[in-house]
């Protein structure tokens, strides 16, 4: 296995790094790793050993970190689900440069879903197979949920929001009010309004149906962050993870869904050139 370090440009010239994990023989397959919402492909667990696992069964990857995250270069603030896209369409292009026409795998953290959603027409011609990990494809309702629970928390913080009653304390005049403001602060970085008003009215929940039969869903039954129950397609091949918080990282979690999502992803139908897609 070698790892090598790749330079390439988004849509608007800004710099955007990532690692190639490369399998030691010819590979047969390969794979592009989509981030979550603040997070950093290049560095995550459930990335780096999900790359090095393929790479045992000759499948090439890709980790790429997003304008403002990580590695790369650009400003977090101006994120939005189709500079994403944007980007992710770059990144399948260069590694289509590379690796010509291999198959191409696709795991997606949350927010990293979405990007794919929206770059799906473009990108569903090279598509292998998609692991999504606990994939935040309700922006419309999530975002709402996420309002109402800051809210709630600010006037008493013992009572909680759940899925199931957000809405009863949702004041949608201010939630859209609130999408406006500059001042807004993520994890670490400041986010601007850009990424609120487009993704206040998109649900992917059925964007992936006429490939339904190649995605794997993992999600944690207890994820606080994308709420299992957000996910308003319930696909074939799921796992879910008792216990399981949003990154799924922690052994006891690993253990319930890591080994299967490789397996699932070097079955022998995933390999092959496009010449052999269905």
């Amino acid at each position: 296995m070698k790892i090598k370090l790749i330079e390439f440009k988004n849509q608007n010239n800004i710099t955007l790094r990532g690692i190639l994990t490369i399998s030691d023989d010819q590979p047969v397959a390969g794979a592009i790793f989509l981030q979550g919402f603040e997070r950093n492909a290049t560095v995550e667990k459930k990335f780096r050993q999900m790359a090095a696992s393929l790479a045992a069964q000759n499948v090439v990857s890709l980790r790429y970190d997003a304008s403002g995250c990580g590695l790369s270069d650009g400003d977090f603030a101006k994120t939005t689900i189709r500079s994403r896209a944007q980007e992710l369409l770059s990144a399948v292009s260069i590694f289509k440069r590379k690796y010509g026409d291999l198959k191409i795998n696709f795991v997606a953290h949350s927010l990293g879903a979405c990007a794919l959603a929206l770059a799906l027409d473009e990108v569903k011609p090279v598509i292998g197979k998609i692991v999504f990990i606990a994939p935040a494809l309700n922006q419309k309702n999530l975002l709402r949920f996420y309002f109402v629970r800051d809210a709630m928390n600010k006037l008493n913080s013992e009572f909680k929001i759940s899925w199931t009653n957000y809405k009863q304390y949702l004041d949608e005049e201010l939630f859209e009010k609130d999408c406006r403001r500059i001042d807004k602060i993520a994890r670490e970085n400041y986010i601007g309004p850009d990424y609120f008003l487009e993704a206040k009215d998109l649900d992917f929940s059925r964007s992936f149906d006429t490939i339904k039969e190649k995605i794997l869903h993992v999600h944690g039954d207890c994820d606080m962050s994308v709420p299992l129950e957000s996910v308003g397609i319930k696909f074939a091949r799921r796992i879910i993870v008792k216990g399981g918080d949003h990154d799924l990282e922690r052994p006891d979690f690993w253990q319930q869904w890591f080994p299967k999502a490789v397996d699932f992803l070097t079955k022998n139908d995933t390999f092959g050139r496009l010449s052999n897609l269905r």
